[in-house]
């Protein structure tokens, strides 16, 4: 157990949507904050404002929306007492009602609930016993134990040299690959699969770790670590402390990271020309 936690929604309409969204969410923390004082409650253990449809909340500084004239606001707040997130949950209301104009969608009032933050370990196998239960019987499951190591992969050959500046251009990554995106906890796990064979090598040489993680940095505060797939012209990048928590502790919209995909296919990497010649721009 981690408290509780409280999400909140509002629709903004109008010019300056976005920023009248950023306000509003901070205007109720700041209310909020001092109502809690009143009352001799602590602060807030988490908070995070998101203002969906601008995309600032999952692209970051590469967001291209920031101009809309309709968002919702996401307020997302945890605390040590049920009763001060009751409190929040009140005070979104009056936002919709008497604040900044064209402030819409309350949804009724939000209701606070527990939060259980989640505690990942490996267990060594041998320790467990599985069954299967059909009915009034049970059967033990095996799990085969003490077999070798994994061999490590197949060495790969370096990629060929990059041609001469003059030949290359730059595209979004999805020009040239798919990719899907999940969680493991609170790591982040992007998979990368080039629409050609032939064009991974030259994907491997812009995709590097360090590019990724610099990418995504407004989402993750760990490491990211590559992995090729034999056979799949395919990579996995692992991104950890990628989710807030992940699952049920995230205060993200996103919480298990099925949005990272889409956002990294936006990153543009430098190619041949005569690879897109024939494509259609997307």
């Amino acid at each position: 157990m981690d408290g509780f936690r409280c999400n909140a929604q509002l629709t903004i309409v109008g010019i300056d949507a976005a920023r009248k969204a950023q306000r509003t969410g901070e205007a109720i923390l700041a209310r909020t904050r001092a109502l809690f004082e009143e009352h001799g409650w602590p602060d807030y253990a988490r908070t995070r404002i998101e203002v969906l449809g601008s995309e600032l909340a999952n692209f970051g500084p590469h967001a291209q929306a920031a101009g809309v004239r309709e968002v919702v606001l996401h307020p997302a707040v945890v605390h040590a007492r049920k009763e001060a997130l009751e409190l929040f949950a009140r005070e979104i209301a009056p936002a919709g009602t008497s604040w900044a104009p064209g402030t819409t969608g309350a949804g009724g009032r939000p209701t606070p609930s527990p939060v259980i933050r989640q505690f990942a370990f490996p267990v060594d196998k041998e320790r467990l016993q599985p069954k299967v239960t059909i009915g009034a019987e049970s059967f033990d499951v095996e799990i085969p134990c003490g077999q070798p190591p994994v061999p490590p992969p197949l060495a790969r050959p370096e990629p060929a040299p990059l041609p001469a500046p003059s030949g290359l251009i730059e595209v979004p990554l999805v020009q040239l690959a798919r990719a899907r995106s999940g969680d493991k906890g609170n790591q982040s796990n992007i998979g990368v699969i080039a629409r050609r064979p032939e064009w991974l090598p030259r994907l491997r040489e812009q995709l590097t770790p360090a590019k990724v993680k610099a990418w995504l940095a407004h989402l993750v505060d760990g490491e990211v670590t590559r992995y090729d797939l034999p056979g799949l012209h395919a990579m996995n990048f692992t991104c950890t402390e990628a989710l807030d928590g992940g699952g049920m502790a995230s205060l993200r919209n996103d919480p298990l990271g099925k949005g990272m995909a889409q956002i990294l296919l936006c990153m543009p990497v430098a190619v041949p020309r005569d690879w897109i010649a024939d494509r259609p721009q997307r």
